[in-house]
């Protein structure tokens, strides 16, 4: 198996010989290039560009990438949720006094655009995070949110051994998440079609607030997916999935602009739908993507199997190593019976 990180891979004329199973770590499309560097590795194989299996991390994939061989492996996902699970987090919905929420931390193309279409838009009434030194959008301040020593670079943060789940618990969960009633989440993609849910969208659901997805592709479908709500009876998500990232993350805001009218409105509703909130907080809380994960293993041929084993105990500091063991030992047991079951007749 090969591994890739994908926010820094790039092609540089390596030949891959054999069908292999490639482990892509995080998302691996080249804004700068304005490409995927792995189809190029793909493309300029000696073998069928098609033998090989990519393992992604993420949930869904709509771009050139489809005509491989795809698996969606949200092991990613899984670790964040359970460092959200091991924060025991209490929930307070009773107190929400602003309308909206965002929280920017690396600046991207659409976070800026966010802040242009906060100010376009007259936007009022909402908390956020703005994790930089200094704002060159609008006049929106920054914030200076940190509880240790986080360092505040130029327009981004870096948390050191903050886990994500940790800042939401001790710094955005009052600040930001709770007292408010929508989250307009800027997740990483914006160019490609992809859905790339991170941290972000759990602190969304765990402040119990309706979610917008200002860039990013099907983010909204992909959640659903797996089981969540998102709302479709009161947000209109059909923007997810327009071709202009642009006017992707304009329309987000666009048409669920009645939304933002009235603060006393978006409460009722969000009162009126707390057992849907609810729901989505207690399917963080049962990890659904370790199952996820589990359930991939479960029904992947033998080779498969094995690479995605090896991959979900050594990711992130080994977080799954006791859980994939006990699967493991699980399998070999049934194994065992099956073995003994045929002997017996």
């Amino acid at each position: 198996m090969i591994e890739l990180l994908g926010p820094t891979y790039k092609y540089n004329g390596e030949i891959l010989t054999k069908p292999e199973f490639i482990w892509i770590n995080d998302h691996c499309f080249d804004e700068q290039d304005q490409c995927f560097h792995v189809k190029k590795l793909l493309d300029n194989s000696a073998c069928d560009p098609k033998s090989h299996t990519l393992i992604f991390d993420h949930v869904l994939h709509d771009d050139v990438l489809t005509e491989y061989n795809l698996i969606h492996f949200p092991i990613f996902l899984a670790s964040e949720c359970q460092e959200f699970i091991h924060q025991n987090i209490e929930t307070n919905w009773k107190d929400k006094t602003a309308t909206f929420n965002f929280a920017i931390n690396k600046s991207r193309i659409h976070r800026k655009l966010l802040l242009k279409e906060i100010k376009r838009l007259n936007l009022k009434n909402y908390t956020y995070s703005l994790a930089w030194q200094y704002n060159d959008v609008n006049d929106i301040p920054v914030t200076d949110f940190r509880f240790g020593p986080e360092v505040q670079l130029g327009q981004s943060i870096k948390n050191g051994n903050f886990k994500n789940a940790e800042t939401y618990n001790r710094l955005l969960k009052q600040k930001v998440f709770e007292p408010s009633c929508i989250s307009i989440i800027t997740e990483p993609c914006y160019y490609e079609k992809e859905s790339l849910l991170t941290e972000k969208t759990f602190m969304a659901i765990m402040g119990g607030t309706l979610p917008i997805w200002f860039g990013g592709w099907k983010n909204a479908t992909a959640l659903r997916n797996l089981g969540f709500d998102v709302f479709d009876d009161i947000i209109d998500h059909s923007y997810e999935s327009i071709e202009d990232p642009r006017e992707r993350c304009v329309q987000s805001l666009e048409l669920n602009l009645h939304l933002f009218e009235n603060i006393e409105t978006i409460k009722i509703k969000l009162e009126d739908n707390r057992t849907r909130l609810q729901h989505n907080v207690d399917l963080l809380m049962e990890n659904v993507f370790l199952k996820k994960c589990f359930d991939i293993i479960h029904a992947s041929e033998t080779n498969l199997k094995q690479a995605l084993l090896t991959i979900a105990p050594n990711f992130r500091n080994q977080i799954f190593k006791e859980q994939v063991q006990k699967y493991k030992d699980l399998i070999f047991l049934q194994q065992k019976y099956k073995e003994q079951k045929t002997i017996l007749g």
